[in-house]
């Protein structure tokens, strides 16, 4: 059975963009955003690390400069496998920023799923978390997916740090030129073949607002986010507490920075569980 696009989350039409909204993409403008704000721009955390949100937004501002150079068009899938982790949002969040479709291949996915759906999206792209390199390059070998880009360093697979090598044709892509064609695509079996859902640029955007009026997230809030609730959801809700300045901590094993603790829970949608300590 071919894939079946249908639409996601949100109303289509229903929300418009304002002035603070991103744009064209969930991160576009991120990177300016937070430069204003010097010393209030919250953070991104796993069990392992922390990395800064303008750093965070920098990278995927460089890396979707990279995927542009190598030839990624407007609305092209690209395959992203990993644990919920500062590394499967950026990788998605470069994809979009690019003009691409994100397809987040579920990890608990068995492999002929998997491989169906890169198949049936026709991804030829495929990021993966370092951990799961075995799997990518397996499925690599039966499905459409020609290029594999790894957090980490693996035989066979493109480094995520070569996206940063300047251009030998002096592009000058920039990736908040206002790119509509983005989007998630997600996917289930069921039973006779895979059907994907899209949620597009828009369709992400609404999800964006209806959190922000819902969660009245502010800079001292610690958002967390891990396998509860639905790709879709988690993008957005990521992409807003960076927006905002908040701090975000990944994966049920990830704690929250030292003497704070977690407001907002996703549970699975996400719902505000404290309110950020006075002082």
């Amino acid at each position: 059975m071919g894939a079946g696009l249908t639409s996601g989350i949100g109303r289509p039409g229903r929300h418009l963009p304002r002035r603070e909204d991103p744009i064209g993409s969930l991160t576009g403008g991120l990177c300016g955003r937070l430069r204003l704000r010097a010393g209030r721009g919250g953070s991104i955390r796993s069990r392992t690390g922390r990395t800064d949100a303008l750093d965070f937004a920098a990278t995927i501002e460089r890396a979707a400069t990279g995927l542009s150079h190598r030839g990624l068009c407007l609305g092209d899938v690209v395959g992203v496998l990993a644990p919920v982790h500062p590394d499967r949002f950026l990788a998605s969040y470069t994809v979009m920023a690019v003009g691409g479709r994100a397809l987040t291949v579920l990890s608990e996915s068995d492999f002929h799923t998997q491989c169906a759906a890169l198949t049936e999206t026709d991804a030829r792209l495929l990021f993966v978390s370092e951990d799961l390199v075995e799997r990518a390059l397996e499925l690599a070998e039966h499905s459409r997916v020609r290029q594999i880009i790894t957090f980490g360093s693996a035989l066979g697979t493109t480094p995520f740090s070569e996206l940063f090598l300047p251009s030998p044709d002096g592009n000058g892509y920039s990736p908040t030129r206002g790119l509509f064609d983005n989007g998630l695509l997600d996917y289930e079996d069921t039973g006779d073949g895979i059907l994907t859902t899209l949620h597009t640029h828009h369709d992400l955007l609404a999800r964006f607002a209806e959190l922000r009026q819902n969660l009245n997230l502010r800079p001292d809030d610690v958002v967390a986010v891990d396998d509860r609730g639905d790709e879709a959801t988690r993008l957005a809700l990521v992409a807003l507490a960076l927006w905002i300045g908040a701090c975000v901590v990944t994966g049920r094993d990830c704690p929250p920075p030292e003497g704070r603790e977690v407001t907002v829970e996703c549970l699975p949608e996400p719902t505000r569980v404290a309110h950020p300590r006075a002082g």
